[in-house]
């Protein structure tokens, strides 16, 4: 698990910062000096860039005492070592994950246990619904609730309007909300994120309750254990929002949760500033940083250590070999020898360009590209049929003139990336990888 030095402090609004500073007297441009210095610093997740480059991405969260996302970090903010051996400041580039296009995996999992019956439920369901209105379409989400059993009301694999009206849907059952299977909720709502396909790599769980677990399976530990994952299987943030109704009575558990997940945690002792709760964790997500830079990927663990403001955090990571694929976290065995029996393949260049099928059941399938116009989807009447649940109906098309081509997503469920970018439109390269929902193509001319 990744840490800044120091004891982490619990989860503050932007808001309640902005207050504070205006009734002391503060101006806006004294507040963003109050706001550069970064006095929380977490180092999440380290791995290959899904460029195709031979880089490694950093993703970190620069944060201020009050939990405030630092803006405006550059190369020259940022020392990075990699094995004890300091990365050159000018190899390193630096965005916030909003500016990369990359998107974010979510699953809110709240509770319907009966002591939250009343106002405390219908808050917390404005505060997941204006939560949803903040993510972008490249974002995915998820729903889990919890009482004496687990339910997932809207998965990944729904729309953002059904999940939208899953949330409104959401009711306590008078017959199941008589306790609170809190880890039983939290290991729901990591396994969804472990299991789906196809969805970002950078999640996390949004986890909140009123009370103490009253019966799970599962412990704290088992939840702790499960969102640092094992080997190459991405970090899983845990943000806790404590509601203290009666006391708050086990809310220190949620605490220790969101401490030991790598999260952050937040207790309310009223739901009026709820939305506002929800609002602070997705402005912590979206304006995270991600810094990137070229290194050997040597199949060996290296150490990663980076240091903004005297703060440090560090991070151990396994690169892939150069003979793996660059996305290890994708690829089973299967993908595998699909990847060496079409590299074989597009040898032989075509004027027409061609797409061979990398993963799903059609692995290995080459397509020859004729000039013109190319659908894909999932009907049978399309140029090239994916059999996939996420897939749309008419979901792509792919155009070719001479030896030039490019795709264009036709307003697709699920969307369409080329080389880990969501695009309307874009050119294509030899060497491309177009994800089509969950399917991988690779393009070659």
């Amino acid at each position: 698990m990744t840490r800044a030095r120091g004891r982490p402090a619990a989860l503050r609004l932007a808001l309640v910062c902005a207050l504070a500073l205006a009734s002391s007297g503060v101006r806006a441009d004294d507040a963003e000096l109050e706001f550069k210095k970064v006095e929380r610093l977490y180092l999440d997740d380290v791995f290959p860039a899904p460029t195709g480059e031979r880089d490694v991405e950093l993703h970190l969260r620069a944060l201020t005492r009050n939990g405030v996302p630092v803006k405006g970090l550059r190369p020259a903010d940022i020392a990075l070592w990699q094995d004890d051996e300091r990365v050159p400041t000018e190899s390193l580039s630096v965005e916030t994950l909003v500016r990369t296009g990359q998107g974010l995996s979510v699953v809110l999992a709240i509770d319907a246990s009966g002591t939250m019956r009343g106002d405390a439920f219908e808050k917390a369901k404005e505060g997941a619904l204006a939560f949803l209105e903040r993510l972008r379409p490249e974002d995915r989400v998820a729903v889990v609730a919890f009482a004496e059993d687990v339910r997932v009301p809207a998965g990944f694999e729904l729309s953002r309007p059904e999940t939208r009206q899953a949330i409104s849907r959401l009711e306590i059952d008078p017959e199941r909300s008589q306790h609170t299977l809190l880890y039983d909720g939290a290991a729901k709502a990591l396994d969804l994120i472990r299991t789906a396909r196809g969805i970002p790599r950078t999640a996390f769980v949004v986890l909140f309750s009123d009370g103490k677990d009253g019966g799970s399976d599962k412990t704290r530990e088992a939840v702790v254990a499960r969102a640092r994952g094992a080997g190459d299987e991405p970090h899983i943030l845990i943000f806790c929002l404590g509601y203290a109704r009666f006391g708050g009575e086990g809310l220190d558990e949620m605490r220790r949760i969101a401490e030991e997940a790598g999260g952050d945690y937040a207790r309310a002792e009223s739901m009026v500033h709820l939305r506002d709760f929800f609002d602070a964790i997705a402005t912590q997500m979206q304006e995270s940083y991600v810094v990137r830079f070229a290194t050997s990927l040597d199949g060996a663990d290296h150490s990663l250590r980076v240091e903004i403001d005297e703060k440090s955090a560090q991070h151990s990571a396994v690169y892939p070999s150069v003979a793996r694929p660059l996305w290890p976290w994708l690829a089973g065995l299967g993908a595998l020898l699909a990847l060496v029996a079409v590299a074989l393949a597009v040898r032989a260049r075509r004027p027409g360009g061609r797409i061979a099928i990398m993963t799903g059941p059609k692995a290995g399938t080459i397509y020859d590209l004729a000039p013109g116009r190319t659908r894909i989807g999932a009907l049978e009447d399309n140029d090239i049929v994916l059999a996939s649940n996420s897939v749309s109906r008419y979901h792509a098309e792919i155009t070719t003139r001479g030896r030039r081509a490019s795709i264009a997503d036709l307003r697709s469920k699920n969307g369409t990336r080329v080389n880990g970018q969501v695009i309307q439109e874009s050119p294509l390269r030899p060497g491309d990888r177009i994800a089509i929902a969950d399917v991988e193509l690779l393009y070659d001319s």
